[in-house]
Formats: C-alpha cells, structure tokens, sequence
C-alpha cells in the first residue's frame, strides 16, 4: 500500500452515532458475518483514505466535503484538511434514506 499521508483520523459523534447505529441495525437484522464485514469495510476504507484522501468525489452541497462509497448501501461523508493532514469523519449514511435529508 502506498505511504500515509494522514496523520489523524477524527471521528465527530455524528460520525459515532450513524455508525453505532448501522451495526445494532445489522445485529438486530442480519447475522454477525454481516457485522463483520460491514467493520471490516469501514477499516479497510478508512485505510484506503489515510493513503487517498481525495478518493471520494466532492459533495455538492458543502465545500471541502467529500463522500466516499463504503458499499452499495453506505456512504462515509468526510472532510480531508491537508494542511494539518486530517480527516474529519462526519456520517455515515444510507443510501436509502431521504437524500434531502443530508445536509452534506
């Protein structure tokens, strides 16, 4: 994998919540090899944007936001500042859910 250019990666408790929120949908729904691979994609993407910060296209709505696609029902709403080489990670979100509802 290529060189980290991200020294941090910041979670906002939107972030946390959206997320928690997934799995106990997951748990409740699903089995625990969905769980799983729903975590295991969350890290590998998180990774992926510590090497790629700007893999996400541009939101439309808010400067300097970027969405990434986490898999076919999620998307990771998050900011990447390089000057102080950070991502602000601020939703997860459904990709069934209301569209005019993100505000991103």
């Amino acid at each position: 994998m290529a060189e980290e250019i991200v020294l941090e990666v910041l979670w906002t408790n939107t972030a946390e919540k959206s997320f928690d929120k997934i799995v106990k949908y997951l748990n409740r729904e699903w089995t625990e090899k969905e769980v799983e691979r729903f975590v295991r994609r969350t890290e590998e993407m998180i990774g992926a944007l510590k090497c790629y910060p700007e893999i996400g296209r541009p939101s439309k709505r808010k400067k300097d936001v970027r969405i990434g696609i986490l898999d076919k029902h999620t998307q990771l709403i998050y900011q990447y500042k390089p000057s102080s080489k950070t991502i602000k990670l601020f939703l997860f979100w459904g990709m069934k859910q209301n569209p005019a509802k993100l505000k991103y």
